[in-house]
Order: structure tokens, then sequence, then C-alpha cells
């Protein structure tokens, strides 16, 4: 069961990047953590073969929002025909393909490497997905953030962040999500990070997830396993972070919701025109 998120412009789903279970089990962890859907990472070997699992498998009620494909292989045959029976079999809900861009790339390298003109014929969108070794501390990172916003909003991408890898802990994770505004979708986080006693790079992504909800945008939260989950293992057990991780993003967005219900009380009541 889903869980509700007191925002429509907030949704949550499990990520199947680290865990190695089989396609039902990842169905049933998914839903024991109330969460809105499946985040899918073909990325590798292995993601590569549970995804073709999903796609065989998927049940209704139980979306794939978001695959991970890397740029150079978006246009392979084999990604084409996982991202047309994905998109096929859940009309009524978009499916987004990340394609994870090279740590360094040009946008020329860019533009050819996505072939932006077959994203057309799948007619899904596409969105920019900065892994988690680009995201680098410093000036020369939020300037180009700042380019990659531009080029997103010059081909009508949207961008992701992955954080649940191995990031620059000296990442600015406010000012990023800033530089990005509206371009930014999806934010992937371990199921770890959600929490006041996220320490190191937990608490980097924490506050990348705050400034990005607290945005009036469409967002959706992909939550990944902290560790490895192998299989055998009960979908009870394997749910449990995600579970903790979309209570805290619940009572996040409850806030939020509070707080700007309550500042537009406060202005409307306000004797001011400018609400002070």
């Amino acid at each position: 069961m889903t869980r509700q998120i007191p925002s429509s412009m907030v949704t949550v789903t499990f990520s199947t990047r680290r865990a190695i279970l089989p396609a039902g089990i990842v169905h049933r962890v998914a839903t024991l953590a109330g969460a809105d859907g499946l985040d899918v990472d073909a990325t590798t070997a292995p993601g590569r073969w549970l995804a073709a699992r999903l796609a065989a498998s998927h049940p209704a009620g139980l979306v794939v929002r978001s695959l991970w494909v890397p740029a150079g292989e978006y246009q392979s045959s084999t990604n084409r025909r996982l991202i047309e029976n994905l998109a096929y079999r859940q009309s009524d809900t978009p499916l987004f393909v990340v394609v994870v861009l090279p740590t360094a790339t040009t946008f020329h390298e860019l533009t050819a490497q996505l072939a932006l003109s077959g994203s057309r014929v799948h007619s899904v969108p596409v969105v920019l997905g900065l892994p988690s070794a680009a995201l680098k501390g410093g000036r020369p990172h939020l300037v180009q953030l700042g380019s990659i916003r531009r080029f997103a909003e010059e081909w009508n991408l949207s961008v992701a962040f992955d954080l649940s890898g191995q990031f620059d802990p000296t990442w600015e994770a406010e000012a990023a999500v800033l530089r990005l505004g509206e371009r930014l979708t999806i934010v992937r986080i371990n199921a770890s990070a959600p929490s006041r006693a996220a320490v190191g790079r937990d608490r980097v992504a924490c506050r990348a997830l705050h400034a990005a909800m607290d945005r009036d945008y469409f967002l959706e939260v992909a939550v990944a396993p902290e560790k490895s989950v192998p299989f055998p293992i009960t979908p009870r057990v394997a749910s449990y972070g995600a579970r903790r991780a979309a209570d805290y993003i619940a009572e996040r967005a409850a806030l939020h919701t509070r707080e700007l219900r309550d500042g537009i009380s406060h202005y409307e009541g306000s004797p001011s025109s400018r609400g002070l």
C-alpha cells in the first residue's frame, strides 16, 4: 500500500540499485515500504538482468517510474526493447529514462550520445543523470551545473542527482539544487540519508533532499538500499530501511505543506499589501 505524502509534487520510489533480488521480491519490498513505484538501475549487467525480469513480470498497480541507463548504451537494441516494453505496459504513467552521463563529457558529445531524435521515437521523457562521481565541491562544479541547466532547458530535458554513491563530501548541496531549479526532477539517495542523525555523505544528501523538497516543483525521491541486498532475504527485512526513509520524507513533506499554508495565512491576514 502506497504512503500518502501530503504533497502531490513528491513521490517516493524504491531503487533497485544494490538490490540483488528476484523480481517478485523487489515488488514485495517496494509494496511493504509504501513506495509509489520502482526506480530501476540498468547501468550494470546484474541491473540489466533484473530490469528485464521486472519488465516481464510487471504487475498492475506498481509502475516503474524511472529507468537508469548509461548514455553510451541508450540507443542499444537491448535498452530500446526494455524501454518500449515498460512504456507499453504502463501507458497511463510516464516512464522517465535517466541517461547517466560520463563523469567528463562535453555538450557536443552529450548530444551525440543521447541521440535526441531517438527519444521522440520512444515517446518517453529523457532525464540527464549526474552520477555520484560527477558531484564535486567548489565553484567550477556550480558553473557546470548552470550550463547543464541551460542545455536541459534548450532540449526540454530534466536532471537527476545520484547521491547514493561516493560523491565529494564537500559538494554544496543547497547551491547545486538552486542552480538546477525546476529542471531537477529526480534525487536518488541511500535509505540511511533521510534522518536527523545522518552524518558524512548521508548528511549532505539529506540537505539536498530538504532543499529539493522545499521547492514547489515535482520531485521523485528514489530510495536505494544502503548496502547490497542479496538473496535470500525476507521482503520485510529488505524493506525496513526504505520504509523508514519514506516515513521521514512524508514527515518532511507534511512540515513543508504546513509551513506553506501558515505562511499564506499570515500573508492574507496582514494589513500590509506586502504581507509584512
